[in-house]
């Protein structure tokens, strides 16, 4: 094999593992005065439509169906895995699956639901990390619980560019992934002078608690 070939086939395999989505290496920005900011809702919707690369009409509709912000991130995630129609997947959680099942049977591999970490980590992700890293996923079902976190933390880590470990610290606090998103971008637009930092984060953002 010559050295494009490989450098191909490498490509290949990458788009593959990732389900043809691009790395994410920092999507936020200043969204602008069309974005109500001090509108809980709004703003999450325009973060989500971002991230997701979907129509904001489109999340806002999601979101009517989903009165958890947390299941509608996972809602995406899976739309956006396997770009599936949205009403598929609320068809499948209308019928009572959970987020594992859905994920299952429309065929999104385990380990498209971890980001990698440098050390296991404690809870409550220890459990979900274990089952993954040794490769123990016969007859291993997620809870929705932790599909629910394991997409928070993707989202905060990607859209934020901050490190995995502070993405789970900041979830671990038990705050809702709309909560989370919308008082980082708050925080670092400077749109509402109530939302202050509760403690600095340096580079990676502030108010969330300090970096272990």
């Amino acid at each position: 094999m010559n050295r494009k070939t490989g450098v191909l086939t490498a490509m290949t395999l990458c788009l593959l593992l990732t389900g043809g989505q691009p790395a994410l290496a920092g999507l936020d920005v200043d969204l602008g005065a069309r974005v109500r900011v001090g509108d809980d809702a709004d703003l999450f919707v325009s973060i989500t439509s971002r991230y997701f690369n979907r129509d904001s009409q489109v999340v806002a509709d999601m979101g009517r169906r989903y009165s958890n912000p947390d299941d509608l991130s996972v809602a995406l995630f899976l739309t956006n895995r396997t770009r599936r129609d949205p009403a598929d997947v609320w068809r499948f959680r209308e019928r009572g699956l959970s987020w594992w099942e859905i994920g299952v049977r429309l065929g999104v591999p385990a380990e498209a639901w971890f980001v990698p970490v440098q050390r296991h980590p404690g809870p409550p992700y220890g459990k979900a990390y274990g089952h993954w890293k040794n490769g123990k996923n016969s007859g291993y079902r997620m809870t929705d619980a932790d599909a629910r976190n394991l997409v928070a933390v993707r989202m905060i880590h990607e859209y934020y560019n901050v490190p995995v470990s502070v993405a789970m610290e900041w979830r671990a606090s038990g705050q809702s992934v709309r909560t989370l998103m919308n008082k980082e971008y708050r925080q670092r637009h400077g749109k509402v002078a109530s939302h202050k930092a509760h403690g600095k984060q340096g580079k990676q953002g502030k108010g969330h608690g300090k970096k272990k």
